[in-house]
């Protein structure tokens, strides 16, 4: 049976990744407590493993919040990113199966689709299962469990990345590209199109969230490069 605790994590987890929390809102323990009908030890503790993910800031004496990256943490999580999915997709490249090809293929026609039909919803559903097919192919659950943990910590910023006017063709593109080279079993030049991928998407991200001014002021305590 799940625990109370995990219950209450796993749905704060939720609500922050659909962007139901959006960062920088604050989180009341007591109103939580209320929900779940608990007391507030459970709701604590399911902060604290929030918190250790990367997902949510606790503030003593001000309060608790979901996490808003500055600028140069979250280009230090793009970076990040970008290294990890570029391993995962020469390793996808280096042990491709004709089951693998099949499943990234049907991956690759759905969000084509999408990003002809400019269905910014179904694109971001379509790219989510193409990029699980390529961390399925890697056979390394290691790095897919950084990588997932990573995804995590920018899930609310990243569905605004296809809000850029024409990112979506350019992002179909970009995966035509990574599949392409993963199905021919080309392990070098898989990793330097999902490089590619990752940070033209990066870098788009930041403009925008800059522009917006959603990211937090910068503390010091990482430097962007």
């Amino acid at each position: 049976m799940t625990s109370i605790q995990e219950r209450i994590r796993t749905a704060i987890e939720a609500e922050i990744l659909s962007g139901a929390r959006p960062p920088g809102s604050s989180i009341d323990e007591k109103a939580l407590a209320a929900s779940f009908n608990a007391s507030r030890t459970p709701v604590r503790e399911a902060l604290m493993l929030l918190s250790a993910q990367g997902l949510v800031h606790i503030a003593p004496r001000s309060g608790i919040y979901v996490r808003r990256p500055s600028a140069a943490e979250l280009a230090a999580l793009l970076e990040a990113l970008c290294e990890l999915e570029s391993t995962l997709a020469r390793l996808a490249a280096r042990r491709v199966t004709p089951e693998m090809t099949a499943a990234l293929t049907q991956a690759l026609d759905a969000a084509s689709r999408c990003a002809k039909a400019n269905d910014r919803s179904g694109y971001a559903k379509a790219n989510a299962v193409l990029h699980d097919h390529i961390y399925d192919g890697s056979s390394n659950p290691v790095l897919v469990e950084q990588v997932r943990g990573v995804r995590k910590r920018l899930a609310a910023y990243r569905q605004r990345g296809f809000d850029q006017p024409g990112r979506l063709q350019t992002s179909d593109q970009e995966h035509q590209r990574i599949v392409n080279a993963i199905r021919q079993g080309d392990g070098e030049a898989a990793a330097s199109a999902m490089r590619e991928h990752i940070s033209a998407g990066g870098e788009a991200l930041v403009a925008l969230l800059l522009a917006s001014n959603a990211l937090a002021p910068e503390t010091g305590a990482v430097k962007a490069r």
